[in-house]
């Protein structure tokens, strides 16, 4: 899909999977609501190329994962996952102004 990188896709797929996905996550009183919200809204920008939007969604989700306690499931080490490797590739493919990329600074 749009040369986006296999392992990209991989972890897309598994972040949304009944196995992974936190059972009451999509609820909107869960913890993981935000971040679940953040990376999949970013699924959906990486889908349709808004890549500069992506940077706003992806510093969202790394905040998420500052500020909260998650405990260290599938689903959080997947997201981790997830975020340093869209952002790289982001990055590397020059996808991103200079502005976006400051958003996702230190972040790889």
């Amino acid at each position: 899909m749009g040369g986006i990188d296999d392992h990209i896709w991989r972890l897309i797929l598994r972040l949304n999977s009944k196995d992974v996905l936190p059972v009451y996550g999509l609820r909107r009183n869960s913890t993981h609501y935000h971040l679940i919200t953040a990376i999949n809204h970013s699924i959906g920008l990486l889908i349709s190329g808004s890549y500069g939007n992506i940077a706003v969604l992806l510093n969202r989700a790394y905040k998420e994962l500052e500020v909260r306690d998650f405990v260290e499931t599938d689903y959080i080490t997947t997201c981790k996952e997830y975020l340093a490797s869209l952002t790289t590739y982001l990055v590397e493919n020059k996808l991103l102004t200079y502005e976006e990329q400051e958003l996702l600074r230190g972040r790889i």
